[in-house]
């Protein structure tokens, strides 16, 4: 149902404007980076207080972890997988309708609906509320407006609603530092290149038109939205052990699997009708 390897996802991630990988120097103090979380260190003799910059799990450990599941050609510089599936062709090779786009768009709803309610009922995750970033609302309009056009809204499928499922299992268990990957990950994964291949769909079948889904109300998303939220997430992960920060970067193979398979709707010829089948046959 799931493509067991990291999909075209991987070319989403960690490419945006903001993102640049801590030099050695900068771990050892020198900030390199806007996104840093602070704290005050004090010598314990009643002397002045200093502040210290820790790096940012986001832009450090998480970085690192995304950019091993590039290809080459994705990420020239720090790639290392090998390209070996279709859903990893270029964007600019993918050719599908307005349905399938739809089917995309639904399918994103879907996981982001989940991802809004599971923030929004867990006290651990208080801070990733209102973040601006979130996309439901934007969404339902765009959908709507495919309904106006002629092309009726489609039942979730296969690739969307496992997704969800998984995510909800995942917080029952308590599983909170590996949500918090795929959470980070969907977001960002939009804001980078999902603008790259918003644009190829609106040039490809919108007459350019910019669908609401790529676009930010509440401020600025590479200057504003984005460092806003990784900020928040590093205060979270900087109350974390190494175990619990493991936890997190183990599931970036999975972020990029299941977030991935959404984007077979739009690479792959009647891949809802294939995970369909797939699930029957499960």
């Amino acid at each position: 149902m799931v493509s067991s390897v990291a999909s075209t996802l991987v070319v989403l991630a960690f490419t945006g404007p903001a993102t640049q990988l801590l030099s050695a120097s900068a771990r050892a103090g020198t900030i390199a980076l806007a996104d840093t979380s602070w704290r005050r260190s004090y010598d314990g003799k009643g002397g002045r207080a200093a502040v210290e910059a820790l790096p940012s799990f986001v832009q450090t450990e998480m970085r690192v972890a995304a950019m091993a599941l590039h290809t080459r050609q994705q990420a020239p510089r720090e790639g290392k997988a090998e390209a070996k599936k279709p859903e990893q062709a270029p964007v600019q090779t993918w050719q599908p309708g307005r349905p399938e786009y739809l089917q995309f768009l639904v399918d994103s709803r879907h996981v982001y609906a989940c991802l809004e309610e599971i923030v929004a009922g867990e006290a651990t995750f208080a801070s990733f509320r209102d973040s601006g970033l979130e996309r439901v609302e934007a969404l339902t309009r765009d959908i709507a407006w495919f309904a106006e056009e002629g092309v009726a809204e489609p039942p979730v499928a296969p690739q969307g609603a496992t997704y969800a499922e998984m995510l909800r299992g995942m917080v029952a268990k308590g599983e909170l530092e590996a949500f918090t990957c795929h959470f980070y990950n969907f977001y960002f994964a939009h804001t980078a290149g999902g603008r790259m291949i918003g644009k190829r769909m609106a040039d490809l079948m919108l007459d350019g038109k910019t669908l609401h889904f790529y676009q930010w109300e509440k401020g600025d998303v590479d200057k504003q939205l984005l460092p806003g939220l990784r900020g928040k997430i590093d205060a979270l992960a900087n109350t974390w052990t190494r175990e619990q920060k493991d936890a997190c970067l183990t599931q970036t193979m999975n972020s990029f699997r299941y977030g991935g398979a959404l984007l077979q709707h739009l690479s792959k010829p009647d891949a809802a009708k294939e995970a369909a089948k797939e699930a029957v046959a499960a």
